[in-house]
């Protein structure tokens, strides 16, 4: 995971500004660091605290290099004023003094529990400090009774225990996170230096894959988003059972290829148009499906991340329950900022059913008039949600699929699965997945 992105920057050392770049790589390397000593307390005091160091110095640096920016003040003092306007940047300049000046900052860690039961983050949470911390039966005992109180948390809800680090004067935030989005806002500096001087700006690659790895949102590198679920448990409000999240990533490689000739007849570009836009791609996967669910009687469920029309990650899950669906796109919206992705592909089985006014909650698995259907959704950045599906049919082990069905914007919904994606994004959710 980080190993891979901490051994990949790679630097012009003729760049006249190599100094900045080496010095926000020991940034990085730093946080790394504190993520790997997160459950040893006086290593993650000393990785943290001296990446708040080097983090300060960084911007020192491109000052100190003022003369290879041509009209430096007038670049600069605009990055200036909003780094002091900046809430979290103001803290890491008072924290920075106070390791230098006056000793370790006074960073706790607690356990946060969080009620999940929904695709958006509007649940209980609840903090206690590390040292009351009793096990998962003992959080999940001490939930308040109001928070479980509808049927649907009882079915659904999953309790997701997180242990975090917290300082005392910037409360509202995990402290390897605050880290985390002050290194992207400065690397958003130092890439807008090197564009100044007419320099591309430095590189990080993934060197397991050789993977250019895309700036996150706010200037974060991939490795430095949605490393929570590292440290998170989640247990089953209705069983009390902890439960691992299921997601398998899918080959596409030559001999992935020459398997779905063989099986299917089906050639890599049949499976795969890259060659026109985001909805041309559902197009080809959906027809492909179509070809597997007919020939197995089934189709897996595969979640495909897009950058322009290119697979950025195939992914296989298992939903065994709608808890640990609300859980599983959480963790793919964290993907998409981390791989800077501008569309989502989800396909698969799934039931159908009109909505019972009367009943909002209920899942259409569980209505009583549903049909079964194959459905490959996408949803865009900058674009409207685009549906194709097609009727089972079945006779005895044969299954036949009816004709393929487009939903756009407008007709009929989109699933509200994909209201986490829509949250990473900055989108409003669309106004007919509220109904």
């Amino acid at each position: 995971m980080s190993s891979a992105a901490e051994k990949g920057e790679l630097h012009d050392e003729a760049c006249p500004l190599v100094a900045v770049d080496r010095r926000l790589d020991d940034v990085h390397r730093h946080w790394h660091s504190a993520e790997r000593a997160y459950f040893e307390p006086q290593a993650f005091r000393v990785a943290i605290q001296t990446a708040i160091q080097t983090l300060r110095t960084v911007t020192f640096i491109i000052q100190s290099n003022k003369r290879v920016i041509a009209d430096f003040d007038h670049w600069y003092e605009p990055w200036q004023e909003k780094l002091k306007a900046d809430a979290l940047m103001r803290w890491m300049v008072d924290a920075r003094n106070k390791i230098e000046k006056q000793g370790d900052l006074e960073a706790h860690s607690f356990v946060r529990a969080e009620i999940v039961a929904s695709y958006l983050n509007n649940g209980p949470v609840i903090e206690v400090p590390a040292k009351l911390f009793d096990g998962a039966g003992f959080i999940l005992k001490n939930i308040p009774r109001e928070a479980v109180r509808s049927d649907h948390v009882k079915r659904f809800g999953t309790l997701r225990i997180q242990r975090r680090w917290v300082e005392n004067t910037l409360p509202d935030y995990e402290l390897l996170e605050a880290v985390g989005i002050a290194y992207g806002r400065i690397a958003e500096v130092v890439h807008d230096a090197h564009r100044r001087i007419g320099r591309e700006p430095p590189i990080t690659i993934n060197v397991e894959n050789g993977e250019q790895l895309v700036a996150g949102l706010g200037g974060r590198l991939p490795c430095m988003i949605g490393h929570e679920d590292a440290r998170t448990v989640n247990i089953s409000i209705s069983d009390g059972k902890r439960f691992e999240i299921s997601r398998t990533s899918v080959r596409c490689d030559q001999e992935a290829a020459q398997e779905g000739v063989k099986r299917y007849g089906l050639r890599p570009e049949d499976i795969w148009n890259s060659e026109g836009g985001q909805v041309d791609v559902l197009k080809a996967l959906f027809n492909a499906a179509r070809v597997m669910t007919e020939k197995d009687g089934r189709h897996v469920t595969m979640i495909v991340l897009l950058r322009g029309s290119q697979p950025v990650q195939l992914a296989e899950v298992e939903f065994p329950d709608q808890g640990a669906k609300y859980v599983i796109m959480r963790g793919v919206a964290n993907d998409v900022i981390k791989l800077g992705v501008d569309g989502v592909i989800l396909i698969g089985e799934a039931w159908l059913a009109v909505a019972d006014p009367n009943n909002p909650y209920m899942r259409a698995a569980d209505a009583p008039h549903k049909v079964e259907i194959l459905r490959a959704t996408l949803v865009r950045r900058d674009g409207d949600p685009v549906e194709l599906s097609a009727q089972f049919n079945r006779r005895g082990d044969q299954v036949r699929l009816g004709k393929t069905e487009t939903t756009s914007e407008g007709q009929h919904y989109i699933h509200y699965i994909f209201a986490p994606v829509y949250h990473a994004w900055g989108r409003d959710l669309p106004k007919d997945w509220e109904g």
